[in-house]
């Protein structure tokens, strides 16, 4: 990774000092090899697994905390702004491969670029904020696997304890699905992964839709609804959605591998739609059921009926098959480094690979609340990801054509990630203070 990135500052100094007159019709995409290549389908697939997970599940609990009003107000603001910021990442990336003559560029990669080609007063911090960014996006992807752990033990757990009448701890359930999720981030890459995504999207879609038809049977009056609460529960229900929507690390290594990486941006906007659509309608339909809903939804639905247990089942699976999505980004992102600095075998990749699953595994032991952790993950993790980072490789990349509107888009955005970000870890952090219990109860 450290002799590409040098490469990158080598291409972008060239550069800056006299872009040639045919950097324009430099296509970036037909030097990239065909190996492992992907299917606009399976781009969409992964883009839907990776976000229609555990997120919509919590939408009906932040809708009562909320008020269904604002919660359709905040999930739309939320929905347009993700969406612009995905298709601005993507576009800004690509035009800095085509202008660089570069094949393609991750991430932090595109961050350290931006940078190194915006005005030369900031060009010295790219460095820091391209480790900034992967460390930010190791923290997201292994946190998400954190939380999929206790989503998958918790609803385990509450199908066996009714029908074998056993009580464990969760930690207890945590480490007997542990051979699975060894298995699940052995998958080498995203081309292997991909009948995961299929089994799992169709396990999630059906669940979901059977919870619909649970929602729609002897449809309450809405007038026991609160449609406003209080404005300190507004920064909770947007890290959730963010947390929700949030596919914006995987949008670039797709991009990477895609057969034609142009469609991207029109994949981000279908999905993004679809998504914030499907988010309202479940978290309205689902807190007008079960009013006082649990942290997830889904353990409102009777226990003693097999369907509403399968549909439980088939969720938690599909969950279980988003931790080698979640898991290969980080791994993609360390292991270089580790080879770079150490000299080691690419053989040694299995190792490094359960020792972090072990330690992750430890960590969803150690602290087995779901919902704090997820509010908490969201305002530290992905709001820098979806509302700031997009920003700055924006700024940087169009600096020299840039207008007083791009400049004040920007700063209204930048507004926006600052009182999530502060507002939503502080109600994170009095929620975990608050309910210890989070994970076990409703």
């Amino acid at each position: 990774m450290a002799e590409k990135m040098l490469k990158t500052k080598e291409n972008v100094e060239r550069i800056n000092e006299s872009l040639s007159e045919n950097v324009q019709t430099y296509d970036s995409f037909s030097t990239q090899q065909d190996e492992l290549k992907i299917s606009d389908f399976s781009a969409f697939i992964h883009i839907m697994k990776v976000s229609v997970t555990a997120g919509i599940l919590f939408m009906p609990n932040t809708f009562r905390k909320t008020g269904y009003v604002m919660s359709v107000i905040c999930a739309l603001l939320i929905g347009v702004i993700y969406m612009h910021n995905s298709v601005i990442l993507v576009q800004c990336s690509q035009i800095l491969c085509r202008h660089h003559r570069l094949p393609n560029l991750d991430l932090a990669q595109t961050v350290e670029v931006s940078f190194l080609t915006g005005p030369k007063n900031t060009r010295w911090c790219a460095r820091g904020f391209a480790i900034f960014t992967n460390i930010i996006i190791c923290f997201i992807q292994y946190s998400e696997v954190v939380i999929y752990i206790l989503y998958v033990a918790s609803s385990f757990q509450q199908v066996i304890e009714y029908y074998g009448n056993i009580v464990m701890d969760i930690r207890i359930y945590v480490l007997i699905f542990f051979p699975i999720y060894c298995c699940l981030i052995l998958v080498p890459n995203f081309k292997y992964l991909v009948p995961f995504s299929i089994f799992g999207t169709i396990f999630f879609i059906v669940g979901i839709t059977i919870s619909l038809t649970y929602f729609l049977e002897d449809f309450p009056s809405l007038k026991r609804l609160d449609a406003f609460t209080n404005v300190r529960s507004v920064p909770m229900f947007l890290t959730i959605f963010l947390y929700a929507l949030h596919n914006i690390t995987i949008l670039l290594p797709l991009e990477n591998i895609m057969h034609n990486p142009t469609n991207l941006p029109r994949l981000i906007i279908i999905s993004t739609l679809f998504n914030t659509i499907i988010y309202i309608i479940f978290g309205f339909l689902g807190y007008n059921k079960y009013k006082d809903t649990c942290d997830t939804v889904i353990k409102n639905l009777p226990l003693d009926e097999v369907l509403a247990e399968m549909v439980k089942i088939g969720i938690s699976m599909s969950i279980l098959f988003s931790i080698g999505i979640n898991y290969i980004i980080p791994v993609q992102i360390i292991w270089p480094i580790i080879m770079h600095f150490t000299g080691v075998n690419y053989r040694y990749e299995i190792l490094f690979r359960l020792v972090g699953i072990a330690l992750l595994t430890i960590m969803a032991v150690a602290i087995p609340r779901m919902i704090p952790l997820t509010g908490l993950l969201a305002a530290l993790g992905m709001t820098s990801t979806i509302l700031f980072i997009p920003i700055l490789i924006e700024i940087n990349t169009k600096w020299q054509e840039a207008t007083y509107s791009l400049y004040i888009k920007n700063g209204f955005l930048f507004i926006i990630f600052l009182l999530v970000l502060i507002f939503g870890s502080i109600e994170s952090l009095s929620t975990i203070i608050e309910n210890t219990d989070a994970i076990i109860s409703c």
